[in-house]
């Protein structure tokens, strides 16, 4: 079963689709999609058995991590895909709601009244925003994608309970410490994770790989690479500089793991992100 890392806290995808290009798969995170137009179902499995819930404009989904599903299109559909880790809603949303997004029930996300109708208007704003990437689009998509989740949590108060926090808070503070300290690779092997979360040194990788699917190391190299992207992309700051920042022995080290992982350098990847 393929299962799908986030490697940032946030990120917003539109799409289009005549068919949905992959079938049962799961993710670590959060998923909330928005049916903009287009009709199907959303497949769900669980205990070996799959539910189907039909959708179709304006409808909300919101999937939970490690829950098994997939969509599938009946007429061409477009998707608002909102996808975001527990960290981000607990570091920038509210500390308080991951519990109740986690506990949903139905996948099927109601709202009514005012509430319906702000969130056509927020997802009216990420659709504009997402597909003109004006100045200042992330900063904005930040602020309506918050906006969203609180009134999602809002339609599922009272769902959750002591246990379905406990099932899940461990491992996900687990990854949220690795994403804060991800410039810090000192804090982030696997010894001192294992020290931290008191675990033993030659579990940890399983624990990890258990959970979300993916081998610890490769989550960290994918990591710390969207990271530098994101620096060379987006800032000035030289190679030298961003390879301090991310804790790396030297830039030709960064240089060196940035060219086997992307198949160019990190200057002719800026050069590149500059003309797209």
């Amino acid at each position: 079963m393929w299962k799908e890392n986030l490697y940032q806290p946030m990120e917003v995808l539109l799409k289009e689709r005549d068919e949905f290009p992959v079938g049962e798969h799961q993710h670590s995170f959060f998923e909330m999609t928005y049916i903009v137009e287009g009709t199907g179902k959303l497949s769900v499995r669980t205990h070996d058995e799959a539910k189907y819930y039909d959708y179709h404009a304006g409808l909300l989904f919101l999937v939970p991590p490690n829950c098994v599903h997939t969509y599938i299109v009946d007429s061409r559909s477009c998707f608002i895909f909102i996808r975001f880790t527990a960290s981000y809603v607990t570091d920038y949303v509210n500390s308080h709601i991951a519990g109740s997004l986690e506990a949903q029930s139905g996948f099927r996300v109601e709202l009514c009244g005012v509430d319906a109708e702000a969130l056509r208007s927020l997802m009216a704003l990420i659709a504009g925003e997402g597909a003109l990437r004006r100045m200042l689009t992330d900063d904005l998509l930040h602020h309506y994608v918050n906006s969203v989740i609180l009134l999602v949590a809002r339609s599922l108060s009272g769902h959750v309970t002591e246990t379905d926090r406990a099932d899940t808070e461990k491992a996900q503070y687990l990854l949220r410490y690795v994403q804060q300290h991800i410039h810090q690779p000192e804090l982030i092997r696997l010894e001192a994770l294992a020290e931290k979360f008191h675990l033993s040194p030659t579990y940890v990788g399983r624990y990890f790989k258990r959970n979300f699917g993916e081998d610890y190391r490769q989550y960290v190299l994918r990591s710390r690479q969207r990271k530098v992207e994101e620096m060379l992309a987006h800032t000035r700051l030289s190679v030298k500089e961003i390879a301090s920042q991310m804790g790396y022995v030297d830039s030709c080290h960064l240089s060196r793991l940035f060219s086997q992982y992307h198949g160019i350098t990190p200057l002719q990847y800026r050069r590149k992100t500059k003309y797209e």
